[in-house]
């Protein structure tokens, strides 16, 4: 088991025992008079800045109401990871989407039983709704195009939920308005981290999918520049097959997404050209992303929103960079793992596939 600390009434991820989660689930309206008698706990996911515990549950009674298991998160046992965690506020971020925006956002994600934290110590526990029956998806395998149509048609109801409503997002202090600097230090940070990357991956891209990155580092802030002029909505900005869940029986949601850390304004078509980009595979992606972009523009007029497919397209086509960009860095300030390495490597050359079929280049050149 792992030892993560927290403060309050989880000292640390062993107290999380039977009594903490029978106060913590009583006073969450899941049980009344029923108690947790038993805990077994094992980790799940795939998180390389977060820990997931899936706790087992034996109770007092037999009512097929109550959750036969829950998920608890918790900050990472990285030290590396949790530093990443600190200085892009992925924790915050995490915590005020679900304590500020969950209600409203429309769109399916874990309900939340118990939250605690103390980010001053960069802190917490996330205790949720475990969904079940479900299948996490794979990013390095890829998913079909039917569940891309599903994944879409969920972004639209994050997106149209929050359709230009940048000012009122930017009043909730953890969102805040946009910051230039910000944006640059962002791009800066690539640079930074361009080196180790093509060191440790040079020899599993092509010439042409390096050239890619290289070109995006020196276009970067240029991509971003026109990105903001695109009508914002709450994005996601990581919207990939690792965070989403799709259901597999009776009784699960179809698609239920997880992993807010990176959430904040920004061009939905951002989130799609994300998914797109590196949850199909390059001529699954060619050959269908047209219809689906078309789709998810669709899926916005029927939620109310006034969408302009040509904005949308242009969004989605900037946002071919977006995934190139997280991999870079994210390979980079996080942990590394053999699975980290394999996805990072799908992530960069399948998005340098996008790019180089959406002709990004000739938006910014």
């Amino acid at each position: 088991m792992v030892d993560v600390v927290v403060e309050g009434d989880a000292t640390d991820l062993d107290a999380i025992d039977a009594t903490w989660l029978t106060a913590a689930l009583q006073e969450a309206g899941v049980a009344t008079d029923a108690a947790v008698t038993a805990v077994r706990s094992r980790p799940i996911g795939t998180g390389q800045v977060g820990e997931n515990i899936r706790f087992a549950l034996d109770w007092s009674t037999s009512d097929p109401a109550l959750p036969q298991s829950v998920v608890g998160k918790f900050p990472s046992t990285s030290e590396m990871s949790r530093a990443t965690a600190v200085a892009t506020e992925t924790y915050l971020r995490e915590l005020g989407f679900y304590r500020d925006l969950q209600d409203s956002s429309v769109i399916r994600t874990p309900h939340i039983y118990r939250l605690e934290d103390d980010l001053a110590h960069n802190r917490f526990v996330l205790l949720m709704e475990d969904i079940t029956p479900a299948e996490q998806g794979d990013q390095i395998a890829g998913c079909s195009v039917e569940q891309a149509r599903l994944a879409l048609d969920s972004a639209a109801d994050l997106h149209a939920s929050t359709w230009d409503r940048a000012a009122e997002l930017a009043e909730i202090p953890w969102i805040g308005a946009p910051d230039p600097e910000s944006l640059r230090a962002r791009v800066a940070l690539y640079g930074m981290c361009w080196d180790g990357f093509e060191q440790r991956y040079a020899d599993r891209l092509t010439p042409e999918q390096l050239d890619a990155g290289r070109w995006l580092g020196e276009n970067l802030l240029r991509t971003a520049q026109a990105a903001a002029e695109l009508t914002p909505c709450l994005a996601h900005n990581d919207y990939r097959l690792d965070n989403m869940l799709f259901g597999t029986g009776v009784g699960a949601p179809p698609l239920t997404v997880v992993d807010w850390q990176t959430v904040r304004p920004g061009a939905g078509a951002y989130d799609v050209a994300y998914f797109l980009g590196a949850g199909l595979l390059p001529d699954t992606r060619a050959d269908a992303e047209e219809a689906l972009v078309s789709d998810y523009v669709a899926a916005l007029r029927d939620r109310g929103v006034d969408a302009d497919s040509d904005e949308i397209w242009r969004g989605y086509r900037l946002g071919s960079t977006s995934g190139y960009a997280m991999a870079v860095v994210a390979s980079q300030i996080v942990e590394q793992t053999d699975r980290g390495d394999a996805m990072f490597v799908a992530m960069a050359g399948r998005h340098a596939e996008q790019m180089l079929t959406l002709d990004v280049a000739g938006l910014v050149d």
